[in-house]
């Protein structure tokens, strides 16, 4: 596991290509579908499955509070998506199945997440086309199925399911070890990485946040005493932001729980071509999609005129 861990160091780009992946499928959820994340996932966990599942079974397999279940399975059994039936030795125990409607409700919400990942990431380029559907493919293998033989189907949707469990468990874990949130904890890692000032606008740029969200992680971070403030004596408007010297400390920290994150959770599952491909998308995607806005930016230079 170490080793795993030492081989792959999860930077900035990791992050950007991660929340991109996420909100792509939110959107492509929202799109087709009334339910939200736990119901959906509870409803493709069902498919997986070669019988009824007992109820109280499927929450320790998903990990969720037997409350949360039992309204997630009251919205898919109103929506006609799932059956919920006594069981025959025990009338207490209830057995969850999904219906015809539920598994052709979950191939089209899969075409939709297709279409939306495939309209947020530049698969009009054959090579990130393929960098892309082989990251998604990986993703799909990180939560194991309830039934191998049943679960090849709709990568689109065990990613989503993935993705969403990682990214909480991402933001949960780096909590309980810095205190920090998520934007905060990108933040810090990007100037570590950058280990030099930057501007807040160009931070949300390059992490591909929203300036407010950017904003308010800054003036967190400057609370904590992990970064300051500094102004430019030729442009009075100009503020940058850099860490400091905890700063620096906490981005080791941020990036030591993050690979071990990845080692334990993310990667343990993967095989080292799997492993691969969801770090190409960072690495060879995100830094694509940033030279490209970089070169926007270049060409509206060039045709600035003196007033």
């Amino acid at each position: 596991m170490a080793e795993v861990a030492n081989k792959f160091n999860l930077d900035s780009t990791y992050f950007v290509a991660f929340e991109m992946a996420h909100e792509a499928l939110r959107r492509g959820l929202e799109q087709a579908s009334d339910l939200n994340i736990t119901q959906y996932r509870i409803l493709t966990k069902l498919m997986q499955a070669s019988a009824p599942v007992s109820q109280g079974e499927l929450g320790k397999i998903l990990g969720m509070k037997p409350n949360v279940v039992t309204q997630a399975v009251d919205a898919l059994v109103a929506h006609g998506y799932a059956t919920r039936e006594a069981g025959t030795t025990d009338g207490r125990t209830r057995f969850l199945a999904v219906t015809d409607d539920g598994a052709e409700h979950v191939a089209a919400v899969n075409q939709s997440l297709v279409e939306s990942l495939y309209a947020t990431f530049p698969t009009q380029d054959p090579t990130y086309r393929t960098i892309l559907e082989a990251a998604v493919a990986a993703a799909a293998h990180i939560e194991p199925p309830l039934h191998a033989g049943r679960a090849q189907r709709f990568p689109a949707t065990r990613s989503l399911v993935s993705i969403e469990l990682i990214r909480a468990e991402t933001e949960r874990t780096l909590r309980d070890a810095t205190g920090a949130s998520l934007n905060e904890c990108r933040i810090v890692q990007r100037l570590g990485e950058t280990d030099h000032p930057e501007r807040v606008g160009t931070l949300a740029e390059q992490l591909m946040m929203s300036p407010v969200n950017a904003a308010r992680a800054v003036d967190r971070l400057v609370g904590r005493g992990w970064a300051k403030r500094l102004k430019s004596p030729h442009d009075k408007k100009a503020v940058y932001v850099a860490l400091t010297d905890e700063g620096v400390y906490q981005g080791f920290l941020i990036s030591a729980t993050v690979n071990e994150l990845a080692a334990t959770k993310l990667w343990v599952r993967l095989t080292p071509e799997q492993r691969d491909a969801i770090e190409r998308v960072g690495h060879v995607v995100v830094a694509d999609l940033n030279a490209q806005r970089q070169a926007k930016e270049q060409a509206a230079f060039d045709l600035l005129q003196e007033i």
